[in-house]
């Protein structure tokens, strides 16, 4: 584990891999160890990954307040100053999409491509998810139910049935890693928060860095119509839907996710 003092925090991260520096943001409440060798394998032949734990989450630090997608963005931006990288490409995923718009419009001189996965632009331009799914997300552990019963009941939002159904032990891997070091109660509150006051649909046309959108066909959480009204909106955006995958497209689909980046993002070098 390396850190970095970014700001009045410290964040934890990790570097792998060779090539163009490639930033990479989870989402809600997760840590980087969401993201699965069978994705970042790839990737790491392609492109130095730098691979941060948002605030709250993993071994950064986890602050009692300050959390918002401008925060989170900051970190990102303050992460690569830090670790003296000018450029980068930058892909993140739900809340993580969310967080690297902002990094594009914040920090524009950071951001050489952008890829945003499974995510939204907020306030009234959001194609909501059923409101059984919303509910799911918003679960905590209690006296009635342990968080792996919750973590049971959040699969509906993140996958799709059938690869629940044939790969039970990766998402029991995937939770005891997750679990290992878990995001406090506190902290997934002030990120679900952070989601809710998000509202970046202005902003989309202000983009410049060029822009792959990703999403599964499947996703119940975000809907695809959310990806597609970011392509409409960004100058010049390409979109991707990958078929059979749901909200967790990286995991379902690790080859053909990891694929669609690579091979866009090395068109930028062209």
């Amino acid at each position: 584990m390396s850190k970095a003092r970014v700001g009045e925090i410290e964040i934890d991260y990790e570097v792998r891999g060779a090539g163009p520096p490639l930033i990479m943001i989870t989402g809600f409440r997760r840590s980087r160890v969401i993201w699965g060798e069978a994705f970042l394998a790839p990737l790491a032949r392609h492109f130095t990954l730098v691979l941060p734990d948002n605030r709250g989450t993993g071994h950064s630090d986890k602050p009692a307040a300050g959390y918002s997608i401008e925060a989170f963005a900051d970190d990102a931006a303050g992460l690569l100053e830090a670790l003296e990288i000018g450029k980068a490409h930058a892909f993140g995923v739900s809340m993580g999409g969310m967080i690297v718009q902002r990094l594009a419009t914040r920090h524009p001189e950071k951001v050489r491509g952008l890829a945003i996965g499974c995510s939204q632009a907020g306030g009234d331009s959001v194609v909501p998810a059923e409101k059984e799914i919303w509910q799911l997300l918003q679960l905590l552990p209690n006296e009635e139910m342990d968080a792996r019963e919750v973590a049971r009941r959040q699969e509906a939002a993140y996958y799709t049935e059938p690869f629940r159904a044939a790969q039970r032990e990766l998402i029991d891997e995937q939770f005891r890693l997750v679990n290992d070091n878990p995001t406090p109660d506190f902290a997934v509150k002030g990120h679900l928060q952070a989601i809710e006051d998000f509202d970046g649909t202005a902003a989309l046309e202000e983009i410049a860095a060029p822009t792959l959108v990703i999403s599964g066909d499947s996703d119940r959480l975000i809907v695809p119509e959310n990806s597609r009204f970011m392509a409409g909106r960004i100058p010049g955006a390409k979109l991707c839907v990958l078929e059979d995958a749901a909200h967790f497209f990286w995991v379902e689909k690790p080859e053909q996710a990891a694929q669609a980046l690579i091979e866009f993002f090395a068109k930028l070098a062209e």
